[in-house]
């Protein structure tokens, strides 16, 4: 877990736990390889807070046995969701999921680039590649 001490990714978490805060959504680096989402196991996910039942929502990303550099992508795609959830972003309403997903990993390449994230650009081009493809092929 060297990346937790680089001054970059320390400061990107504290981002995402402050805003998270602010907005009643719980931010959590689980300790497991994947996380349950809807019956689902999945890498990471956002869930929006639901004010009207007094529901927190949550930001979950899997840690356990993952490269630091999987899951602070996984963690800058699902931060993109709280950002667009947010700003009220109309693709956050997006009911195709591939165009909103389309959309959440070019904002999740910006987030890394706008944090200086240490990920080589390479790898963040070939994780979007390669979930795009897998998403569109319906085995996401």
């Amino acid at each position: 877990m060297a990346y937790l001490t680089n001054p970059r990714v320390q400061h990107f978490l504290k981002t995402v736990r402050s805003q998270c805060r602010k907005c009643n959504v719980r931010f959590v680096l689980a300790h497991s390889h994947k996380v349950n989402a809807g019956g689902e196991r999945c890498q990471g996910y956002f869930i929006e807070p639901w004010h009207s039942k007094g529901h927190p929502g949550e930001l979950r990303v899997a840690v356990g046995g993952r490269k630091a550099t999987d899951w602070l992508y996984t963690l800058a795609h699902e931060y993109a969701h709280f950002l667009q959830w947010m700003r009220d972003d109309p693709i956050w309403r997006e009911t195709d999921y591939y165009t909103l997903e389309v959309q959440t990993e070019q904002e999740a390449l910006e987030i890394c680039r706008q944090f200086k994230l240490p990920i080589p650009r390479r790898l963040l081009q070939e994780q979007r590649r390669v979930y795009l493809q897998k998403l569109k092929a319906g085995t996401v």
